[in-house]
């Protein structure tokens, strides 16, 4: 390969690892959002079920109420009607209804100062629940806000990656290119490995020397024997680790 394709073929692995980048966060995206707002939505639901609690207990105290007023009236008809009686057996049978209505009575009076009590402990607990939807609101917000930053970022580098690589495919070789692609797809990175100390840049695998030679000619190219990456020699690498 011509140090011009050499040099193409590096730009596009740089290229497509910012490709690829924002293709792994578009697909975790959506599970990053839930994961964020998974508290906002439970401190939402305990402040909903809060608050169906308070509603349920006015409705069941009013529900208790209206059925004490109704009971009570049927107490005193029963009164009213129980001076009229004429006869033993009918005046028994007017204590045996109306202890029966007192008994109700009691009972719905109970019922009704349970769920009382059970709306009081409901708005006890609003204050807090509304607090902590508040706060969750306001971090759920900051987070997304972030992400979508970052989403926006990475779109804005993608979108000038994408550019900037047709050009660089326009330098390298059919047959390079197509076993670029092939490695690309496999997702290990690097595709492209340069090689330092005699060594593939991407699994370590030492080279012979007379590959080694093959590599520096770069009359053609290249792939480990080990991790089958293409191989890339160039003499400031090697200068850098001082050789």
């Amino acid at each position: 390969m011509s140090p011009e394709e050499t040099q193409a073929l590096l730009d596009l692995q740089e290229l497509d690892l910012k490709l690829i980048e924002f293709e792994k966060h578009q697909q975790i995206h959506e599970r990053l959002l839930t994961e964020i707002r998974a508290p906002y939505e439970t401190a939402r639901a305990e402040k909903e079920r809060v608050d169906a609690e308070m509603i349920e207990a006015a409705m069941q105290q009013r529900h208790f109420e209206l059925e004490l007023e109704t009971n009570n009236e049927q107490f005193k008809k029963l009164q009213t009607q129980q001076m009229g009686v004429r006869n033993q057996i009918e005046y028994n049978a007017f204590v045996h209804e109306m202890d029966a209505l007192k008994d109700r009575a009691g009972a719905l009076e109970e019922s009704g100062i349970r769920w009382i009590e059970r709306a009081d402990a409901a708005k006890i607990r609003l204050p807090e629940v509304t607090s902590k939807l508040e706060d969750e609101d306001r971090k759920t917000s900051a987070e997304v806000a972030k992400l979508e930053a970052k989403r926006t970022e990475l779109k804005r580098i993608h979108d000038e990656a994408a550019a900037l690589r047709a050009p660089l495919l326009k330098i390298i070789s059919p047959t390079v290119l197509t076993y670029y692609d092939r490695l690309r797809k496999t997702g290990k990175s690097p595709f492209v490995a340069i090689v330092r100390r005699g060594a593939c840049g991407g699994c370590g695998y030492h080279h012979p020397p007379q590959r080694m030679q093959e590599i520096k000619g770069a009359r053609r190219m290249i792939a480990c024997e080990q991790c089958w990456r293409i191989q890339v020699w160039r003499i400031e690498e090697e200068e850098k680790v001082g050789f």
